[in-house]
């Protein structure tokens, strides 16, 4: 079985979302799962931390990775097949993009990188088609970065932002074990 480095960063929006991708993802991989400092301690309206922490636990019954100590053994002495960040937040498109290592999840992908692994990010940003939309281009340029199809979710009430397809994050991934991108990448709205 492969294995697969899921790394969940603070779009804590999409946590419902993230727990019912790696539900399907547990059955097709062997799962280490990652978290940001942030996913890690704060509460939100949408999930406490021991609650969230809880349900990924009920899923993958593994230690969760929350250092930077424990993200950095996976390049160098335990090696993953292949990273999904998902979800992957503006911040975090924004330390990848920039070499930015200050969590698990960047470490990790630092990590992974200089051994090849493909990262696929499944990107959740209110703010896509705007400020952090340079960061995903600039990204979609770099060698080992993939990205799950995104489309509009709140085309009018929240016309600049954009997430990733859950429904098209298994074949993202078997196309980034080739080192292609999943295309369509843009999905439009009926296509979800």
């Amino acid at each position: 079985m492969l294995k697969l480095g899921f790394c969940i960063t603070g779009s804590f929006c999409s946590m419902d979302d993230m727990l019912m991708v790696l539900e399907k993802l547990v059955k097709l991989y062997d799962i280490e799962v990652f978290l940001t400092e942030r996913v890690n301690t704060m509460d939100t309206r949408f999930h406490s931390r021991d609650e969230l922490v809880e349900k990924i636990q009920a899923i993958v019954p593994k230690k969760i990775h929350t250092t930077i100590q424990e993200a950095e053994i996976y390049g160098p002495i335990k090696k993953l097949d292949i990273v999904l960040v998902y979800p992957c937040d503006g911040a975090t498109l924004a330390k990848l993009n920039y070499g930015i290592n200050d969590n698990a999840v960047t470490m990790l992908v630092k990590s992974s990188l200089r051994n090849q692994v493909p990262i696929v990010l499944g990107v959740f940003s209110n703010d896509v088609l705007t400020h952090s939309g340079k960061n995903l281009i600039e990204l979609m340029g770099k060698k080992n970065f993939y990205f799950v199809p995104m489309y509009q979710d709140e085309y009018i009430k929240k016309p600049n932002s954009m997430i990733a397809c859950h429904q098209k994050v298994i074949p993202t991934l078997e196309a980034a074990l080739k080192h292609q991108q999943y295309q369509p990448f843009i999905l439009g709205y009926k296509e979800v």
